[in-house]
């Protein structure tokens, strides 16, 4: 990745304001990545009705369009399915509805259980029973569960539906993911046995983040197409295949940065020249996959189910999403209370699923998420949240 650092390439503030910035993060989980579009929909509505508010009050004409968060978010930072979803909001500048809509499609092609040409989950319940032993036995001998081609031909349908440009329309997900458009943002990615967070963008920042590992460093991130940085953000291991880029192999972003808060904080100075002072961030949101409740009645078991549990817990801990939100929010807090000349608002939005434990393949499970999601959209805090983030965002004092 080459840069001269020429501070005219940097894109203008989305806040309005000529030096504050707003920066976006999404949590990686499967299929459950629907609820965060969901939440993000739901603020880009309430981002129009209060600029349609304000376009009111001043005797102009209102604008019923979808608000699209690649004119809000001056940064974007996504991890797994979150990275897929950044991609599609931000490389292809899409809006909310046809995310969700094409998301669906996507979730359901890639988690697919086959037993050879057949699709399991198409045999109803029955077939699904069939299918979770299957993807199981597949694991235990280690093989993916799923394939990674239903993934990239998801990917070439949705740039060739949604393409930025005539050679996007042409190549589709074999077109470079670094390309000038409205929206910048990065996918997280795992260096395979080397343990080294990369971030793939879809720009070229004012100082080249290099890898550090031995063979990694002479990665030419200009050349990496879009379906490369799909596979890689998204090969979580035990469910896609490793993905390899240049001779590199790489697992999906989730084992280090499941929710790329730090990474799209730390990032932030991509936003400005080389030679400029830190720049001032007004909004983060962060938005999560659900999450369950935590259930103190669950019983640990003994013996060797006790083993297992414990197992289970232990890899659970490394793509915990709310430990680093916590952590985040309290570093923030302390932030803004040394410099309250230059606060920053930091939100975070995960829907519960309650006791529900959704897995992040069942895409069966879909309408439910949508349930769940609304439910916590409903709730009056979270009400209030998304009114104090929206106006933010919206745009009223430039109307």
């Amino acid at each position: 990745m080459t840069s001269n650092g020429n501070s005219s390439r940097i894109p203008p503030p989305k806040s309005g304001s000529t030096d504050a910035y707003n920066i976006l993060a999404l949590d990686g989980g499967g299929v459950k990545g629907i609820s965060s579009v969901i939440i993000l929909d739901k603020i880009m509505n309430r981002i129009r009705d209060l600029e349609n508010q304000a376009n009111t009050e001043k005797g102009k004409p209102t604008d019923v369009r979808d608000r699209k968060p690649v004119d809000y978010f001056d940064l974007a930072a996504g991890t797994s399915t979150g990275g897929l979803i950044a991609l599609m909001l931000f490389r292809l500048e899409m809006n909310c509805p046809d995310v969700i809509a094409q998301y669906e499609n996507l979730a359901k092609e890639v988690f697919k259980p086959m037993l050879g040409k057949i699709p399991l989950n198409s045999l109803g319940s029955f077939g699904k029973w069939i299918g979770d032993i299957w993807l199981k036995l597949k694991a235990v001998v280690g093989r993916s569960q799923f394939s990674h081609q239903p993934l990239e031909k998801a990917i070439d349908a949705v740039v060739g539906a949604f393409p930025l440009d005539d050679d996007d329309r042409a190549r589709k997900g074999d077109a470079v993911l670094v390309k000038s458009s409205q929206g910048q943002m990065f996918m997280c990615a795992t260096l395979a046995d080397r343990g080294e967070s990369v971030l793939l963008r879809n720009y070229d920042p004012p100082f080249a983040p290099l890898p550090v590992s031995t063979g990694a460093r002479a990665l030419d991130f200009n050349a990496i197409t879009i379906k490369e940085a799909a596979r890689a953000t998204s090969a979580a291991p035990t469910y896609l295949k490793e993905a390899t880029i240049q001779n590199l192999k790489f697992w999906d972003g989730g084992l280090l940065n499941n929710n790329p808060i730090v990474q799209a904080w730390d990032n932030r100075f991509d936003l400005v020249s080389r030679d400029a002072p830190s720049p001032q961030i007004t909004c983060i949101v962060s938005l999560g996959t659900t999450h369950p409740e935590y259930d103190a009645n669950k019983r640990p078991g003994s013996g060797i189910m006790r083993f297992f549990n414990t197992i289970t817990k232990t890899v659970a801990f490394v793509t915990n999403t709310e430990a680093k939100h916590r952590d985040f929010d309290r570093n923030m807090r302390q932030r803004n209370e040394r410099n309250p000349t230059r606060r920053t608002s930091y939100y975070r939005f995960n829907a519960s699923t309650g006791k529900d434990e959704i897995d992040l393949d069942d895409y069966l499970k879909m309408p439910k998420l949508r349930e769940y999601t609304d439910i916590y959209l409903e709730k009056p805090e979270i009400a209030q949240w998304v009114n104090q983030c929206a106006a933010l965002l919206a745009k009223t004092t430039s109307l």
